[in-house]
């Protein structure tokens, strides 16, 4: 890689001449290369994982998220701490569910309510007959306290108890049935007063 300064006799320079050389910054340092057409075999793998990111990201938008919980999603990606939104990790998440031959079961429609000082009900819209557990924190990177959703008629309804006043707390929901790699994003509240 050729370092420059004033590349073409500037301050700064980006893009190509005549399909011959490509002028960039990679990672703040000016550089300049050959101009090359990138290879596209197309192979069978390639067209696999093709398939897999474009049923992911269709399922991304047509799984009937609301603000809610595409907000939950950016506070998981931001809990990951890369730089990725809530789209980018939802993705990733069901691509690899993919790849391994997993199902994923959306979660979708998240509701936090009657909040208490000691705690609160949780629905989430879900598929039926499989087991969703709730995973609870005061942290939104530990969320060790679990508690097991009750299926009724498509959602799974989670009473949360031994809660702190006055306190915010971090959680999430997933599905733990065998093969299913259905998740949420992560959710917050705070409780209120005694």
């Amino acid at each position: 890689m050729a370092k420059v300064k004033g590349p073409l006799f500037s301050l700064a320079a980006s893009g190509q001449i005549a399909k011959t050389l490509v002028y960039m910054s990679w990672k703040g340092i000016a550089d300049v290369r050959k101009y090359v057409i990138p290879a596209n075999p197309n192979t069978a793998g390639q067209q696999e994982q093709r398939g897999f990111f474009s049923t992911a990201v269709g399922q991304w938008h047509t799984d009937g998220f609301t603000a809610v919980d595409v907000a939950a999603w950016n506070l998981y990606a931001l809990a990951l701490k890369v730089a990725q939104s809530g789209f980018n990790v939802c993705t990733k998440l069901k691509v690899l569910a993919l790849v391994a031959g997993n199902a994923w079961s959306k979660l979708v429609n998240c509701l936090v309510t009657a909040i208490t000082a000691v705690g609160c009900t949780v629905t989430v819209t879900g598929v039926v007959a499989k087991v969703a557990k709730l995973y609870i924190g005061t942290s939104k990177t530990s969320m060790f306290t679990e508690f097991v959703g009750v299926d009724t008629a498509g959602e799974y309804v989670f009473t949360i108890t031994d809660l702190s006043a006055l306190t915010k707390y971090y959680f999430y929901i997933k599905n733990t049935f065998a093969d299913d790699d259905g998740r949420t994003g992560i959710y917050s509240f705070t409780t209120i007063a005694a």
